[in-house]
């Protein structure tokens, strides 16, 4: 729960900050990215290579492009926050001074706040009113009326804070969305080296269209982060199936909670949102789904199927008669006991804490 305290605390500035530095990491891309097609379209490189060369820049501009937009958006989403974050705090400081410097005879009290209660107490100015020598009547209506500034200063208090605090969630969302674009743009980018580029660099393999036409497969929606520790796999599942499972993702999901049930894993240990969660931000729900582009490919190990696991992961974690990485169930199933091994449990995986924290997605 927000506090005044957490309030007061607020230093919009170092928002000011952040932005600055995104923007000019804007900036500097998109010279680099315009420096780069200089120079390679200055390079005397005539025939086909010179023309894969100069296509495979475009591409890299044309993504690189797509990061540096999203940057200058999260540099304004940064900079949009700080004069609401500003008015907010400077709203429930002076809901806060408003009583405590209320004005009255010389040596009156002001209000008492409680910011952690966040109430408004009349209670030492109504006492020294007592201490005036008035009647019953007049003693009566003062009470009246300290107790009515204080209910109202009160209110006043308690509503600048719940506008602070929808301040502050909607800077959240504001900025978080703006980062998922970065992250989105970012993934865009790929791997120089990945199957399915638009103009790779030519080969000496005599494949002169630069296309790579031994791998298919897609590209995972994930992070691309390493999944499991890399080793000896006990099997080597290949690439994907060219057909696709029948089911959906609630199917499976509730198909792998029953086998990991019957393993002797508690119910309430398999938390179908955090499953689909990684299912959806890892493969977007595509059970084919290959990362050809991660460090992971590099060295010979892509991630595969629903939750992106690598061979060796998934030979150590399958269960017995689901060791088919391409069995969206299996896969699920594999995937999930390796997040509770490593993790403790599927909400302390980072990706899902940070979704659930209304942050970006990170890979498992």
């Amino acid at each position: 729960m927000t506090t005044v305290a957490d309030v007061l605390a607020w230093q919009p500035e170092l928002l000011t900050t952040a932005s600055t530095a995104v923007t000019t990491a804007h900036t500097s891309l998109d010279q680099k990215l315009s420096d780069g097609v200089t120079k390679v379209n200055d390079i005397d490189w005539k025939g086909h290579g010179g023309e894969q060369a100069r296509a495979r820049m475009e591409e890299e501009r044309t993504k690189g492009s797509a990061v540096s937009d999203a940057l200058m958006k999260l540099g304004k989403a940064l900079s949009d926050q700080v004069g609401n974050l500003d008015t907010a705090k400077s709203a429930v400081q002076t809901a806060v001074d408003t009583p405590r410097n209320a004005t009255g005879p010389a040596d009156c009290p002001g209000f008492e706040v409680d910011e952690e209660k966040v109430q408004v107490s009349a209670a030492k100015r109504i006492a020294w009113w007592g201490t005036q020598h008035l009647s019953q009547a007049d003693l009566d209506k003062k009470t009246l009326e300290e107790n009515h500034t204080a209910a109202q200063d009160e209110l006043t208090l308690t509503t600048a804070l719940a506008q602070a605090v929808g301040v502050a969630q909607a800077a959240i969302d504001a900025v978080n969305k703006a980062k998922t674009e970065v992250d989105t743009a970012y993934q865009g980018l790929g791997d120089p080296t990945a199957v399915g580029s638009a103009a790779k660099w030519p080969s000496d393999t005599g494949n002169t269209n630069g296309h790579n036409s031994s791998t298919g497969g897609t590209t995972s929606h994930g992070s691309g982060e390493i999944h499991g520790p890399v080793g000896t796999a006990n099997t080597t599942s290949g690439g994907p199936p060219s057909t696709t499972p029948s089911g959906d993702v609630k199917e499976w999901i509730e198909q792998a909670k029953k086998i990991l049930i019957e393993m002797g894993y508690p119910p309430e240990s398999i938390d179908e949102n955090a499953i689909a969660t990684i299912i959806e931000h890892e493969s977007g729900g595509n059970p084919n789904a290959i990362n050809n582009w991660d460090s992971n490919a590099a060295a010979g190990h892509p991630s595969k199927g629903l939750m992106q696991t690598i061979d060796s992961t998934f030979n150590a974690y399958a269960a017995p008669g689901h060791t088919d990485i391409w069995n969206p169930v299996d896969n699920i199933v594999a995937a999930t006991r390796y997040s509770i091994a490593n993790y403790g449990s599927l909400g302390a995986v980072p990706g899902v804490a940070a979704v659930n924290n209304h942050q970006g997605y990170v890979g498992y």
